[in-house]
């Protein structure tokens, strides 16, 4: 299970329930912050996890559709990454089941700001073909939030840390 820590602005827009106490999230990245942006020619989310600072960018849609987007995007980022396939795997799997709640670290959500405002220039052209060269991008942002530790490199000694004997080596991509 995974708990996606919304903004209002976005909860509103999707309809759905926060959960008043959110059940313990079982990925190795933990939550995820999601903010809506309007961008050309749709609505984009930008969501950023608590614990890495890795992006992801999907199309907005409703509640059932963006647990899925978001699910696809974030394999597919951690692939272009290097994470073991069969961390991947699990990763996926425990994303597919979503709670939603507002958020609730500031750091986290001054850091989600960051990111939009770094592509903010792009959402007058933001279209999902290039949402994988942004993700990229935003991969590699410094954070002090992280000891300016890259996203990406963050996110792979999680993965490392949760699967030590993992069969792949987790190199360096970027």
């Amino acid at each position: 299970m995974m708990t996606l820590r919304c903004t209002r602005k976005l909860l509103e827009a999707l309809r759905a329930p926060p959960a008043a106490e959110p059940a313990p999230t079982s990925t190795v990245l933990g939550d995820w912050y999601a903010n809506l942006y309007e961008a050309q020619p749709g609505r984009v989310v930008l969501c950023l996890n608590e614990r890495s600072l890795l992006a992801v960018l999907v199309e907005f849609g409703d509640a059932p559709l963006l647990v899925r987007a978001i699910g696809r995007s974030v394999a597919n980022l951690l692939a272009r990454i290097g994470v073991p396939e069969d961390s991947i795997l699990l990763e996926r799997a425990a994303i597919a089941k979503v709670q939603f709640s507002p958020t609730a670290n500031r750091r986290v959500l001054g850091c989600l700001n960051e990111a939009a405002f770094a592509i903010s220039h792009e959402f007058d052209a933001m279209h999902p073909q290039y949402f994988c060269d942004h993700e990229d991008y935003l991969s590699r942002l410094n954070y002090s939030t992280t000891g300016y530790q890259p996203p990406h490199a963050l996110a792979r000694e999680l993965f490392q840390a949760a699967c030590p004997g993992s069969q792949r080596n987790l190199a360096l991509i970027h």
